[in-house]
Parts: C-alpha cells; structure tokens; sequence
C-alpha cells in the first residue's frame, strides 16, 4: 500500500485553473514515477476541484484564484521535498522513470535538470521538442520545458520565488537566475513530457501583453533584443 513519506525526495507541484478534463492524466503520470519517494501537491487556482484523490501522496492546495505565478509560489512554499518538480495541468509525463533519471543527476552534482519533449497537437500531430540550454543561450532564447524540469528546493532559499511581476516569463526569469547563480544545469535528451498544445494555451492570444513582458524581463536582466517566440517556433 502507497503511503504518504515523511521525507519526500521530491514535491512534485501541478498549479491547475479550471481544466479538469486534462488533470487526472497528469496526475497519473506524476503517480506511476518509479524509485522515488514523492508528494504531489495540486495548487487549485480556480474553481472548487470535484475530482477526489485518494492516493495519500496528493495534497490540495487552495490559491484563493490569486493568479498563476502565485500558485506557484505557494507550492514552493508547502514542498516538502529535497527537490522540486514542475508539470502543468493539461500536460503529462511520458516517462516513468522521469524524476528518477534527475536524481541521478543530483546525485552526480546537478543543481537543475530538464528533460526534452514531444508537442501533441489537437489535430494528432506529434512533433519532438529537442533543445538543450545553456547559461549563454538562455540570454536570447527559452527553450525550456517547465513541465520536465526539476530542480534543488534549496536554490529558492538563496534566490527567493518565482516574480509575479513577469507573468508569461517566470520561468525563463527563474532559469536566468539559477543560471546566472552559478548553478549546474543538466539536460536529459530523452523525452520525459508530452505538452498539449491547444487554443486554450496559445499565446499567441495574448502578443501585445507578452511583449510587454518580455520587455520587463530584458530590462530586469539587462538582456539584447529579443524575438517574440513560442516553445512551437522551435519544433
């Protein structure tokens, strides 16, 4: 019988708004992972969840529907765990052996570790994502996956949370942070996550706000001109 470990090797965080149609083959896929010790924390930034996890390892968060990067943050906060995991709610792990593979890396010195992917088009299409980075690249590029990245909990200690203030770039201000911290990044070239792309999370939307925000972010990090892009321009 699973039961929920004292000691997580990882807290493993899906931030969820209002789509669960795509939640339980997630939460699954966090579930099947093997050799590891982990807790799944599910951050609910909408709608009351109707969906009952049984699985002792699943805890609900409640975000107050304060926003996406916040719910975030408020996983971190909860992490029990030595390292962190990240899986958006309408994507799914494809490897069983995903944070297991990471580990190793800590285990071998890595601070940060990201995992390659497929893209899954609503029309069926299935296109590999295939792109390493490094601290150099990621000053005009983010090809990073959050979904297949995991990473050391205490790099929060020294660099703090993620910045609401950049909420389409988070991540890739996260990513410069750690990279420009020092810290050993590593990069799987087996795919681990499938992203569903969809309308619902096209940004393409949303253009005028992304600008703006990437903006803010060369700014913050005193980068060059940067072409808007998203993570399907690169497949």
């Amino acid at each position: 019988m699973v039961s929920r470990p004292l000691n997580p090797q990882y807290s493993v965080l899906i931030p969820t708004r209002n789509r669960e149609e795509y939640l339980e083959k997630a939460v699954t896929g966090v579930l099947s992972q093997r050799d590891v010790l982990l807790e799944l924390l599910i951050v609910n930034d909408g709608q009351p969840l109707q969906q009952i996890f049984s699985d002792p390892r699943v805890q609900v968060l409640d975000n107050d529907q304060r926003g996406a990067v916040q719910a975030r943050n408020l996983g971190v906060t909860a992490a029990k765990g030595e390292f962190i995991a990240f899986l958006d709610d309408d994507d799914f792990w494809i490897d069983d052996h995903h944070l297991s593979k990471a580990l190793r890396a800590f285990e071998q010195s890595a601070d940060f570790y990201f995992a390659n992917g497929e893209m899954h088009f609503s029309d069926g299409t299935v296109k590999a994502f295939r792109r390493d980075a490094t601290a150099r690249t990621l000053q005009y590029d983010n090809t990073i996956l959050i979904s297949a990245v995991c990473y050391r909990n205490s790099l929060h200690a020294v660099l703090g949370g993620f910045d609401d203030s950049l909420p389409y770039y988070w991540d890739w201000d996260w990513y410069l942070r750690v990279a420009a911290a020092g810290c050993e990044l590593q990069h799987e070239s087996q795919p681990a996550v499938a992203i569903r792309v969809h309308a619902g999370n096209m940004s393409k939307q949303n253009e005028a706000a992304r600008r703006a925000n990437l903006d803010a972010l060369i700014i913050k990090h005193k980068l060059g001109p940067i072409v808007l892009k998203n993570h399907t321009d690169f497949v």
